[in-house]
């Protein structure tokens, strides 16, 4: 017997173990009590989930009690504050930020809006507020538009802006929004000291733009392709054409090449002047 065992040594590995012997292992299956425990676990835990949940949705604490608004233009801020303070906007949780915030985006001054939640009870509401960029005069009025030509409000004054005046010899009945790209463009395009010397821009069905300037009776037709430098030009040979044909009423630089130049109408008389090419 101790020879056997000694063979058998024989064949093992330096540090080898002896094959472990295997034992029949009975797998183990669960009884209708185990299921009905794992049934009644998951039951009491959806039904705490459910619960917690209702009791979160109609805590009091997390009832939206404040909004705070952030936003750059007083009087829009003002409004803000005085809808929000009468609103009732539930809890917190349940509160539709996106809803919320397409509300705010309606106003006319209100470019773009965003809003968070601030637990428990808060939410901030920010605001990008519309630049005004033209004086709109359309449908017998004038109003205040932004650079894409979005209308914010009614003007009763245009000093109280300072802004030129877009307007259009067929009151914007065709291709109204081309109309006022290229008058955005032209007005743009000028030098800081022609914007603000501008009274206004009359756009024509023909791509051309007639501009208005403060304290001077002279009109001036410019192209869409280049209004600066027709103006530029029309300002460097202002000089030469008085002394040709004394004062000027229209100065149509808007055909490539010529220019047409009607003088102003004399003192007492009627009969207008005819314009003058060159």
């Amino acid at each position: 017997m101790a020879t056997d065992v000694r063979a058998h040594r024989l064949f093992l590995r330096p540090g080898g173990k002896g094959l472990a012997l295997r034992k029949d292992r009975k797998r183990r299956a669960f009884g209708p009590r185990q299921v009905l425990v794992l049934l009644a676990l998951q039951a009491v835990f959806f039904l705490a989930l459910r619960e917690a949940y209702l009791f979160l949705i109609t805590w009091d604490e997390l009832a939206v009690r404040k909004v705070d608004v952030v936003c750059a233009k007083p009087e829009l801020k003002a409004a803000l504050d005085a809808h929000f303070a009468g609103a009732r906007l539930g809890n917190i949780l349940l509160c539709d930020l996106d809803a919320l915030r397409a509300r705010v985006r309606r106003l006319a001054w209100v470019e773009d809006a965003g809003v968070r939640k601030v637990f428990p009870s808060r939410l901030v509401v920010t605001v990008a507020v519309r630049t005004p960029f033209l004086v709109l005069e359309r449908g017998g009025g004038l109003w205040l538009a932004d650079a894409s030509g979005h209308v914010l409000e009614p003007v009763f004054d245009t000093g109280e802006y300072g802004l030129p005046v877009v307007s259009d010899e067929a009151g914007f009945a065709t291709d109204a929004f081309g109309k006022w790209e290229a008058a955005a463009r032209c007005y743009n395009a000028l030098p800081q000291d022609e914007k603000a010397r501008l009274a206004g821009l009359r756009c024509g069905d023909f791509g051309t733009l007639e501009l208005a300037f403060k304290d001077d009776p002279v009109r001036v037709v410019v192209g869409r392709s280049d209004p600066a430098a027709d103006l530029a030009r029309f300002r460097a040979r202002r000089a030469g054409w008085e002394r040709l044909f004394g004062p000027l009423a229209r100065v149509h630089m808007g055909f490539d090449g010529r220019t047409f130049v009607r003088p102003a109408e004399p003192a007492g008389d009627g009969v207008p002047a005819p314009d003058k090419g060159d």
